[in-house]
């Protein structure tokens, strides 16, 4: 087993979670999937993620980290992105629901991204592991993401609040197909949240974040993966 792992990724990897009585985001520290990993199986996470990253800062992070990573002797790199990348500026959509909208990252840059994370840690002597996007619950983000806006306004624009499952799904797809080709390691976070039905009680109020009952199931995740590296 790996005992040294470099991490990149967005909020989630942050474990970052929405205090639904305080109406705001905070860490969830020691109950996060990382830190009950690293309790349960004594290895150490070196954790770059941030709240709002996108693949495309990522790559950026990834690049000017390295160095320092092989010289604390990092064995491999958990990436996990997409949520930030596949994100609208809202206010815009709000009131602009006639004009295009384009995601904060577009597919195709998305993908090159991640191939490139996966690209450099490899050529630094690092085992990429990509991590699965964890699914979301698009009426809860809906409502959340529409918070002071004109709701109405972006549901014309989507034409239908599926549209961002499906968006979202195709994020985690491009994920998939990435480890598929680049032969990696892919930590699936997206099935040990089960069907649809169960996946409301993992997730927090805004649809989007898994809360502490979703990270103790990532964790889970990362114990059988690591187990096998």
């Amino acid at each position: 087993m790996v005992r040294k792992i470099a991490v990149w990724g967005d909020s989630i990897l942050k474990g970052i979670v929405l205090d639904e009585q305080k109406g705001r985001y905070v860490p969830l520290r020691e109950q996060s999937c990382l830190a009950l990993a690293a309790q349960r199986l004594g290895v150490e996470f070196y954790n770059h993620a941030h709240f709002g990253m996108t693949s495309q800062k990522g790559k950026l992070l990834v690049e000017r980290g390295l160095q320092e990573a092989k010289q604390e002797q990092v064995e491999a790199a958990l990436l996990g992105f997409g949520g930030n990348d596949i994100d609208y500026n809202w206010r815009e959509v709000s009131e602009k629901p006639e004009e295009e909208h384009l995601p904060n990252t577009s597919p195709e840059q998305f993908r090159q991204n991640v191939e490139r994370m996966v690209d450099l840690t490899r050529e630094a002597g690092i085992r990429p592991i990509l991590m699965s996007l964890p699914p979301i619950d698009a009426a809860r983000y809906f409502r959340w993401l529409s918070r002071g806006l004109n709701a109405q306004n972006i549901l014309h624009w989507l034409g239908n609040v599926d549209v961002i499952y499906r968006s979202h799904a195709g994020y985690d797809a491009i994920v998939r197909a990435v480890a598929r080709e680049k032969d990696c390691a892919l930590f699936d976070m997206r099935a040990a949240f089960g069907k649809a039905a169960e996946t409301l009680k993992y997730l927090c109020l805004d649809g989007i974040h898994p809360n502490a009952g979703g990270h103790v199931l990532m964790e889970g995740v990362l114990e059988a993966g690591l187990a096998v590296l």
